[in-house]
């Protein structure tokens, strides 16, 4: 709230005028591509008058108001949507946020999805490279589908055929931190690897056209997807523990690993996973920090951007939907995710989506490997899986 008094994308890194220009061009001119996009809203577009139409619906159930904006836009009243999503510069917008377990949940996405596209001129579904990049020479967005919460079990193999055909299903982790029938997630207490079903959903995402995703796969299960895939396999939201040692970072063996499969590693801006909880003032830098460890490592050609944060909730509704469900989500005390209202300073909004390629113009990168990292890399990916 408050959104209107404040300047966004404005971080101060120090930058010339010069690369002030430069990163204005890259970031506008490129195609741009956040591999866990939870905008375009954020906490900040929220007035009085829509924090008390939530607050009337009475539920803290994360995925009930997670979609209450998006849901406005589609009924065609709140059109700050488009707005917010233009000024964010973002070209290809992971969508998501369903659990892969039965067909009803599939279809229940495949219908918000083409409510989306039906309600939306401006957006297209992503099934070819191609189609985010005339996404981006038309000015609008392509959606692609994201999922993390994956529950499949044996038998059930052919839901992805089914979810991939109806464009919900592009990418999909083996894991979302828990153990399944496929893995071990990464704030599990053991971590076996993959399951020979693991072996066989990994199989089947390669031959259906799925992008396997690590982010919240644990050590084991990720390195024995790198290389059970015959495909690229990627962490679309995730860091280098090595920077900064966390359950949901990536080790340096995982990271060589998902790189060797010719994929790419999205860093988030979630600051409990990026600083102690006593960081006073955690900032962009971090993020920074882990771009720059995961280029020097495994190449700048495998970095990525997967932001993950912030929801688009009201500060009272968001403790609300966390408050004691941290168990739910298969985190732990130690993991800090308590300060739910918390953001880096210079990534509050989605309109702050130009500080990273400001950041990285900051921090020395070269045109073509601030255009890699913002989104060609990923879409290399893409191409390389769905053509």
């Amino acid at each position: 709230m408050g959104s209107e008094e404040r300047v966004y994308g404005r971080f101060d890194f120090g930058l010339t005028p010069e690369q002030e220009e430069r990163a204005r061009r890259l970031h506008h001119d490129g195609v741009v591509i956040d591999l866990l996009y939870q905008g375009p809203c954020s906490p900040d577009v929220w007035t009085a008058e829509l924090v008390a139409e939530l607050d009337a619906l009475g539920s803290d159930d994360l995925f009930t108001v997670a979609f209450f904006l998006q849901k406005k836009a589609l009924a065609g009243q709140f059109p700050r949507y488009k707005e917010v999503m233009d000024a964010s510069g973002v070209t290809a917008p992971a969508t998501g946020g369903y659990v892969l377990r039965d067909k009803a949940s599939i279809l229940d996405a495949a219908h918000l999805a083409a409510r989306a596209l039906e309600a939306f001129p401006w957006m297209r579904r992503a099934r070819r490279a191609g189609d985010i990049r005339a996404a981006h020479a038309a000015g609008g967005q392509a959606i692609w589908g994201l999922v993390q919460t994956n529950m499949l079990a044996p038998g059930d193999l052919d839901l992805i055929d089914i979810a991939h055909d109806l464009g919900v299903l592009n990418t999909v982790d083996c894991a979302y931190n828990s153990m399944n029938f496929i893995g071990a997630g990464c704030t599990e207490r053991y971590d076996p690897g993959l399951s020979h079903f693991g072996l066989q959903f990994v199989r089947r995402c390669d031959d259906v056209g799925v992008i396997v995703d690590t982010a919240h796969s644990g050590r084991q299960t990720t390195l024995d997807a790198c290389a059970a895939s015959r495909k690229p396999v990627i962490a679309t939201h995730t860091s280098a523990a090595a920077v900064f040692a966390h359950d949901r970072a990536k080790s340096d063996d995982e990271l060589r690993a998902i790189a060797g499969t010719g994929g790419v590693i999205g860093v988030y801006v979630v600051p409990f996973f990026l600083a102690a909880p006593d960081d006073p003032n955690p900032t962009i830098e971090l993020f920074l920090d882990h771009v720059d460890h995961i280029s020097d490592l495994v190449g700048w050609e495998h970095v990525a951007i997967g932001t993950d944060w912030p929801l688009a909730l009201p500060p009272h509704v968001m403790e609300a939907a966390f408050a004691g469900k941290q168990a739910d989500f298969g985190f732990r005390p130690e993991h800090g995710i308590d300060k739910v209202t918390r953001t880096l300073d210079g990534f509050r909004d989605y309109r702050d989506l130009v500080n990273l390629t400001r950041g990285l113009v900051s921090r020395g990168y070269d045109d073509d490997q601030v255009r890699g990292i913002i989104g060609e890399n990923f879409l290399r990916v893409f191409e390389a899986v769905n053509g």
